[in-house]
């Protein structure tokens, strides 16, 4: 095999520009498959999945008609004409969307130079058979259905899985067809299962899966103006999970840019926008056309069809009890932690760690004032997570965050470390199911600040209760505190994953307060908790200072 023959057969860019034909986006002429921007970033995203030794196993929120489908048609191809024994499938959300991506393999397959094209033993509506009568050829197949039948695909050997559109598949069918199809791809790093989709709305598998993904690529447009991709761990994801999701904003797209008119000026929202995500003019011309004539000239509809950010393309069609707007702009402007701790809870020293739990933006001052407010979750694996929030008492700034599992107990005694930590920091942990454990755990080991409420009791009976409680009224008060600070500007948000819980922290239909289905608020509750106590305990003149790194043992270990 010559030097050429094997590029071909390890490079899929490679190979698509000298073996496959696509379609011109404007006059339908057919020209050899270059890769655009969009699609060299996915190829990159797949080399750096098997760098980690992880499958191919993609979740992908895109824009419209970025060349996403035409990509895995493409890579799905060439590992199947290149490969003996191998099968592929597609599965789009109706028939008439099915067949026109089949028809875009078929192009492939009719337009292959002859030295490269594969013997074909069937080619029509369903079925691409690349083998030849005399049992010579590859003996591979591409496949191809619809997502109305719920079945499809049981008992079958399936290498390569593409999923398109996911977001619009039927609700009756969706999970019954999904779980029959991952069935039959082997868990093998050859294999690769690509869901793609614009999004629809919140809820839904896309939806589920998008952000239950352990890992997690975003493209952006970089210092350089060039198109660009970061990567980074959904901490939420279990550790077993090997779903990587892909955002892919509008702008990264060269295509969407158009020629200026006389007298173009930007908006103010425009400013904003080409200073958050580094557009062109012509991207905000291109964009402003889009908008008049391809979504009805609603902002919202634009922004699930050509998403800036993966917030955005779902939050356009929730209920967000906060600003989307104010909370994007916020998100925007914030900056990463100046370092990370994990905390030793025996002796109570905190070390610097790359991936610890404790984001510090400030470190503690000797003459500063802290509380510390905590959400409780249960602890085991797959739950709920606990997260405290350390505020700056005079300024009401997020100084640093503390978010993961741990059992209720030892909950309670890295809250008393990080207090001490923060110069002996009021502690204002929940109190509610689990929360008690920790609140006695404090309590018990004499903690000096741990807030405490006046409880009336009937008939005319009232007492001290330690911690806080989370009702439905209190509820309701702590988050309207927080909507107003963030209407105001004096939220002092430091946290970023703070600001996407707050993306999707909704009132439902019965006025409950609570993060969507799927996503999570404990950030929201610790946070919101926090700027709600701060304002009700009296700032005291001085604190006993303390250097707060760990000097003061907790005691109450067990």
């Amino acid at each position: 095999m010559s030097k050429e023959d094997l590029r071909l057969y390890e490079d899929f860019r490679y190979y698509a520009l000298c073996c496959l034909s696509v379609q011109k986006m404007r006059g339908g002429a057919l020209t050899r498959f270059r890769l655009n921007g969009i699609q060299v970033l996915l190829e990159e995203v797949i080399k750096d999945i098997k760098r980690r030794g992880l499958p191919v196993r993609l979740v992908i929120l895109k824009a419209r008609r970025e060349g996403v489908s035409t990509w895995v048609a493409g890579r799905f191809y060439w590992k199947t004409a290149t490969n003996f024994n191998r099968y592929a499938l597609l599965i789009a959300h109706e028939p008439q969307s099915s067949r026109f991506l089949f028809n875009v393999t078929k192009r492939f397959q009719r337009y292959m130079a002859q030295r490269y094209r594969p013997y074909e033993l069937y080619n029509n509506r369903n079925m691409l058979v690349l083998n030849h009568k005399e049992r010579v050829g590859l003996d591979s197949c591409i496949s191809v259905g619809s997502a109305v039948k719920s079945d499809f695909g049981s008992g079958q050997l399936i290498h390569d899985l593409h999923l398109s559109e996911v977001a619009k598949w039927p609700q009756r069918t969706v999970v019954e067809l999904l779980t029959s199809l991952l069935q039959c791809v082997p868990d093998e790093l050859d294999t690769e299962v690509i869901f793609e989709s614009t999004a629809k709305g919140v809820g839904g598998e896309f939806y589920d899966r998008f952000w239950a993904a352990r890992h997690v690529y975003e493209f952006y447009i970089n210092k350089t103006g060039k198109p660009d991709m970061y990567y980074r761990v959904n901490e939420y994801a279990p550790t077993e999970n090997v779903y990587s999701s892909v955002f892919i904003p509008w702008f990264i797209f060269e295509k969407y840019q158009m020629d200026l008119p006389m007298g173009f000026y930007r908006t103010e929202e425009e400013n904003a926008l080409v200073v958050r995500y580094k557009l062109t003019d012509k991207q905000i011309q291109w964009r402003r056309w889009a908008i008049a004539n391809r979504c009805l000239g609603d902002w919202n509809i634009f922004r699930q069809e050509y998403p800036a950010n993966p917030q955005e393309a779902f939050v356009s069609a929730n209920c967000s009890v906060f600003c989307t707007e104010l909370l994007l702009k916020i998100r925007d402007g914030l900056k990463p932690p100046m370092k990370r701790y994990e905390c030793n809870l025996i002796d109570g020293t905190w070390k610097e760690q790359i991936d610890g739990r404790l984001l510090v933006w400030e470190e503690v001052k000797g003459s500063g004032h802290y509380l510390i407010a905590a959400d409780v979750a249960e602890g085991v694996e797959g739950g709920d997570f606990s997260s405290a929030d350390v505020i700056e008492h005079r300024t009401g700034v997020q100084v640093a965050h503390w978010h993961g599992r741990m059992d209720a107990d030892m909950f309670g005694v890295l809250l008393m470390q990080l207090g001490f930590r923060y110069n002996r920091a009021w502690l204002i942990p929940e109190r509610n199911n689990h929360g008690l454990m920790v609140v006695t755990k404090i309590a018990t080991a004499g903690y000096p600040r741990l807030y405490a409420e006046m409880v009336v009791e009937p008939p005319s009976k009232s007492r001290q209760r330690f911690g806080w409680l989370t009702t439905r009224s209190s509820k309701t008060l702590v988050i309207d505190n927080l909507i107003a600070e963030v209407r105001e500007g004096a939220h002092g948000i430091r946290c970023a994953a703070t600001v996407d819980e707050m993306l999707t922290f909704v009132q439902d239909e019965r006025g409950r307060l609570a993060a969507e289905r799927g996503r999570f608020d404990d950030r929201v509750m610790s946070f919101a908790i926090a700027k709600f106590v701060r304002l009700k305990l009296p700032l005291p003149s001085s604190y006993s200072s303390l250097s707060g790194q760990g000097h003061r043992k907790a005691t109450g270990w067990t």
